[in-house]
């Protein structure tokens, strides 16, 4: 088994650091936060399971914990996830090179538990040798809503916003902004990002709902089928079957009149096509 004094050593600077800001060590609950936030989700050495935030369910003694006071995570720089983060990520790379298999949030979970009784960790609401269990909470697949806010991750950092428009026959719509400005037009996409955590979903307004259509349309080109009429520059169709002949300057705007509109994007291609368009790709 690797060392859990090396990422202990590294985490205890995080927390230290913590402690600075605040006054005190964090609190069981808010380092399990700090550690559930800087998962390196992403790494190859992870197996499949894990979200962000992760979270866990923790036994002190004999007694289910549950951490009192408001967290104070959420006034933390990103400096501190990051240091967080490349500590755990060298934790998981060596744990996978030792077994040869992905970690998994089961096995996670137990090497948190490890670093924990090194004694490494100061917090101030229990001492972490006495954590006596460390359980990953289950990933629950997302079910967005339409009103549901998601964030969509930017290849430059950040996150784009969008709102679920539609849940139809043609999949799930979403209404993309600029900053605060909405695009005009939503896009059809599927969930899948959603579902795996790769999209999250932030929060539930209704009120960006408002400059997007109810049931927005997908197009077709003219002639798109033998004995259909789609019109000269095109047709638009709602999810009930309601098909209308559009002009050109709907055409142009959608991008059907130069070849560019998609009726359905891929979730993951819609990704990079944001990030290429505003990269100037």
């Amino acid at each position: 088994m690797t060392d859990p004094h090396d990422t202990a050593s590294e985490l205890a600077d995080v927390v230290g650091e913590f402690a600075e800001i605040f006054g005190e060590p964090p609190t069981l609950a808010e380092f399990l936060e700090i550690i559930g936030w800087a998962i390196p989700t992403a790494s190859e050495s992870l197996a499949d399971g894990f979200a962000e935030p992760m979270r866990f369910t923790a036994t002190v003694g004999t007694k289910p914990y549950a951490g009192d006071p408001p967290s104070r995570v959420g006034d933390l720089d990103d400096h501190l996830f990051e240091d967080a983060r490349s500590a755990l990520l060298d934790l998981v790379r060596r744990r996978h090179a030792l077994s040869g298999e992905p970690v998994t949030p089961e096995r996670f979970a137990a090497a948190l538990l490890d670093i924990l009784h090194t004694g490494r960790i100061t917090l101030s609401d229990v001492n972490g040798t006495d954590v006596r269990k460390l359980v990953p909470e289950k990933k629950r697949a997302a079910k967005p809503k339409v009103g549901d806010v998601v964030a969509i991750p930017a290849r430059e950092g950040g996150n784009r916003v969008g709102v679920v428009v539609a849940q139809n026959r043609f999949g799930m719509a979403i209404g993309l902004f600029d900053g605060t400005t909405p695009r005009r037009h939503p896009v059809y996409t599927d969930d899948g990002l959603i579902k795996n955590g790769t999209w999250q979903i932030t929060g539930h307004d209704e009120s960006l709902l408002e400059p997007f259509p109810r049931d927005p349309a997908i197009y077709h080109q003219p002639n798109a089928w033998p004995g259909i009429d789609t019109g000269e520059h095109g047709a638009a169709e709602t999810a009930d079957g309601t098909m209308r002949k559009i002009d050109p300057d709907e055409a142009r705007a959608v991008g059907l009149a130069d070849g560019s509109y998609r009726q359905v994007y891929p979730a993951a291609y819609l990704q990079k096509v944001l990030d290429d368009r505003a990269g100037g790709s």
